[in-house]
This record gives C-alpha cells, structure tokens and sequence, in this order.
C-alpha cells in the first residue's frame, strides 16, 4: 500500500511536468496534487512518504526515463510545497492556506504553486478551489456521501482526475476494488 502511494505520488508529480502542452498555464489545474486521507495518522505517514520516499523515487524516474536539466529547461519535477488542511491546522491559518491554493502555475516570482496538499475530511465542504483537477484518495472513505463530497473538490472548473488507492489488507478496501464499477454506477 505504502509502495502504491509512493509511485502513483511521484507519477502524477513527474506526469504533469512532463505532459506536452502548447502553454506552461494548461498545466495548473493538475499541478497540485491533492492527497485525501481517512484519518490523521494515515495522513501523517503521507508526510514522512513525502520528505524521503517519493523524493527519492523521482530521482529513481529521472534516471530510469533519461529525464535532465537541459541548458535553459528543467523537465525534473521537485516538491517545493506542501501543505495540510486538517483540525491540526488552526482556524486562523485555514484562510492562509486556501489562498495558498488559489496560487497557479506558471510560478510568478518567489510566489510557487502548491505541490501537494494533504487533507481529510476537512476538505469536503467549503473548499471551491477552481484551479485544482487532480486527486488521491487513499482508502475509501467511511460513507458514500464523504467520498462524493471529497472528490468533487476537484474538477470544478477543468475535467478532474481522481485516483483511489485502496489498501487490499482491509476488507472494506478490498470490497470496494471488486465492485469498483457496480458501486459508482449506482452513485448518480
């Protein structure tokens, strides 16, 4: 599970960098990466998967496909900033962090686009960030109503990607990757 998150992590990461695009500015609504998970302990493994391991296997993706700084260009992909909206975080530096979201790609100055946001429940209502287009849910959350409300932060403005990433030592997970098709066809 953990090995899954790290991969699917770092490709999405390295695939928005390396996707051809005829303007820098059709990468923003996949730039941020944003990370749902079902409890706050999950959510801090994420981080530590964050500062070594996916770090790590993008350097690993950068040897294996030939991928190099270039004399003016840098088609390597790095995290440069993460941020966490969860009840850790408190209620006056919510805003800030929101705002923090709304900052699009290309970069302009010093002033950097999220790379990954990491969330829980917290970010299934309220949240309406236009710009954002790509998420991982790692697990399936606890009710239907909480995965709708989750996922559909994403996608507002631009066609949104969502990618679950289901442990297959839990039950609950496993059930939900069988019937994968059955169960969101009968969503809407």
């Amino acid at each position: 599970h953990t090995t899954a998150q790290v991969r699917v992590m770092s490709a999405l990461l390295q695939g928005t960098k390396s996707a051809v695009v005829g303007n820098e500015r059709q990468r923003d609504p996949y730039w941020t990466v944003v990370g749902y998970f079902n409890s706050l302990r999950e959510l801090g493994h994420a981080e530590t998967l964050i500062q070594a391991d996916i770090r790590e296997y993008l350097n690993a993706m950068w040897i294996r496909k030939d991928i190099h700084k270039e004399s003016n260009t840098d088609p390597r992909r790095f995290v440069n900033r993460v941020i966490e909206l969860t009840s850790r975080v408190s209620s006056m530096e919510i805003s800030q962090r929101l705002q923090d979201l709304e900052t699009s790609y290309p970069p302009v100055g010093d002033n950097y686009p999220v790379d990954i946001c990491l969330a829980t429940n917290m970010i299934s209502v309220g949240v309406d960030v236009q710009r954002l287009g790509l998420m991982t849910v790692i697990g399936q959350p606890k009710t239907t109503s909480e995965y709708i409300q989750a996922t559909s932060r994403v996608g507002r403005k631009y066609p949104g990607v969502v990618l679950t990433i289901y442990n297959p030592t839990r039950p609950r997970d496993r059930s939900h990757y069988e019937h994968f098709i059955s169960y969101h066809s009968s969503i809407y």
